[in-house]
């Protein structure tokens, strides 16, 4: 035995060593943006909708029934902690890291006690699963989903382990399937769609657990079902993806035909996992676990499934979980190949191969900036899926540079208007106006122009009116300027102030 097989040997004794490991470099790759982003938080939904959502429930109170609906277990971790006085982006700043590195913590701990792979592979899986960039742009805001995706492995691990059939471990599974409905609505739909795969395997085998797997599923199942009628009568959950009305399918899906659907679906598809398929492709016959397996029929089957109220490019973004899996099973069933020209086997160079493709996409999306982002996720060349994967994870609903150029508006604002005068704000802006105006009132105008809600603002009483964009010409989100109505009043920087003086 060799000094470095011997010295991995005495590693793999101290049991501890590589779980922590599985945890402490996601989280560091992961507090990179953050760092780069200095007093700012990175993540769309973290200031859009977090940091929103937890300060009007703490200054309005909680409706019992829209809360549950929004599948709150993340914000009844988040919102006490704000409630105590701590800084709501410190606190997500903190959290995005952890929560990464625990995922990393949770795939390790299931490919080695729920699949029994060793512990070499099963730190892989768990850098690979956390650390290629479409993992990464999920850590970028998509923290209840994170969440959920953490107890979805913790599941999978007892379901693996439920060989005895004991119903002390059918309840704690039970358990953690509530966590998973309790944490997000998608990771959810996944997570029972595997335990009917499951079942029907079981079934298929004659396995008398089935009947325990199913009455484990039953609080789960009824919980989701509670929160799905929430969500659709308190309208509290997801946005309604329908951006077109050209036809009724568009009105229903935001795509004007099947077809089109199906091709934006699969150039989604490659862009995001063209550099796995190659690898992942060898196992795809081979890798019969029946849950990964079932994740990955599920999520293709929900892809044909037209539907409204989640945007389809989230099943794909999901599914970088069970790819990532499939691609490192792949390293394991090239080792017993070789090149008889080449001195290295097939598992190194396709190891190699992942290894460095998921550094450079991965390194370019951490550390080039929106202005100047690494080439993959330019929209001028390779993405033209801006909306679904950003440019780069050093920005939030704004750029990076743009930041404190907002919080210079809005301090302009309150030193130079009364607290009568009221401030519309984009979806882009909102959690940012909640942040810094405590006395003037504040109005969301959603993803639309302003106009119709400057209207309603007047006939509110409301008779100082302002918005808050970018200067003419430099919008994002396909609003590069407002409307003639709005007359700007302050600039810094490419953030401007507009006052509201409505055309007769």
């Amino acid at each position: 035995m060799t000094h470095l097989q011997h010295s991995i040997h005495q590693l793999e004794r101290k049991t501890l060593f590589f779980p922590l490991l599985s945890f402490i470099i996601p989280l560091m790759v992961r507090m990179i943006p953050e760092i780069l982003m200095g007093p700012y938080v990175t993540g769309f939904d973290t200031i859009g909708f977090y940091v929103p959502n937890t300060l009007n429930w703490l200054q309005n109170g909680v409706n019992p029934s829209t809360y549950l609906a929004t599948a709150p277990l993340f914000y009844t971790i988040f919102l006490p902690i704000v409630a105590v006085g701590a800084s709501p982006i410190m606190v997500l700043k903190i959290l995005s890291p952890l929560l990464l590195g625990a995922l990393g913590f949770s795939i390790y701990l299931y490919a080695k006690n729920g699949l029994r792979w060793s512990t070499a592979k099963s730190l892989f899986i768990a850098f690979l699963g956390t650390l290629y960039f479409v993992a990464l742009r999920a850590s970028w805001d998509q923290l209840r989903e994170e969440l959920g995706l953490i107890f979805l492995f913790f599941a999978l691990i007892v379901l693996a382990n439920s060989r005895t059939g004991s119903w002390k471990r059918y309840t704690l599974l039970s358990l953690i399937l509530v966590m998973v409905v309790l944490s997000h609505q998608l990771v959810s739909v996944i997570l029972l769609g595997m335990i009917v795969f499951t079942i029907l395997n079981q079934y298929i085998r004659k396995d008398d657990k089935s009947l325990k797997l199913i009455v484990a599923s039953i609080p789960a199942s009824i919980l989701f079902l509670v929160i799905v009628y929430l969500n659709d009568i308190t309208q509290a959950g997801f946005q309604n993806y329908s951006t077109n009305i050209v036809s009724s399918l568009a009105s229903w899906t935001g795509f004007t035909s099947y077809a089109s659907m199906l091709m934006a679906e699969g150039g989604f598809l490659l862009y995001c996992y063209i550099p796995l398929l190659p690898i992942v492709l060898i196992s795809l016959k081979h890798f019969e676990n029946p849950q990964l397996r079932g994740w990955l029929v599920l999520s293709l089957i929900l892809l044909l499934i037209p539907t409204a109220f989640v945007s389809p490019y989230r099943w794909l973004l999901i599914l970088s979980y069970p790819l990532s899996f499939y691609a490192v099973e792949s390293i394991s069933i090239l080792k017993s190949h070789t090149w008889k020209k080449v001195k290295f086997p097939f598992h190194r160079i396709a190891v190699l191969y992942l290894v460095l493709s998921t550094c450079v996409l991965s390194c370019g999306f951490i550390f080039m900036n929106p202005q100047h982002p690494f080439v993959y996720f330019n929209p001028e060349h390779a993405n033209g899926y801006v909306y679904q994967i950003p440019t780069s994870m050093q920005q939030n609903t704004l750029s990076k540079i743009d930041c404190q150029d907002t919080e210079k508006a809005f301090q302009w604002f309150k030193e130079n208007t009364n607290s009568t005068a009221v401030m519309l704000t984009h979806t882009v802006f909102y959690g940012w106006a909640l942040l810094n105006l405590q006395e003037n009132p504040v109005i969301p105008y959603g993803f639309e122009e302003p106009d119709q809600t400057a209207t309603l603002a007047i006939q509110d009483g409301y008779k100082e009116i302002y918005v808050i964009w970018w200067i003419n010409g430099k919008g994002w989100y396909a609003q590069p300027s407002l409307s003639s109505s709005f007359v700007e009043v302050y600039r810094t920087g490419e953030i401007a102030i507009y006052h509201y003086l409505p055309i007769s």
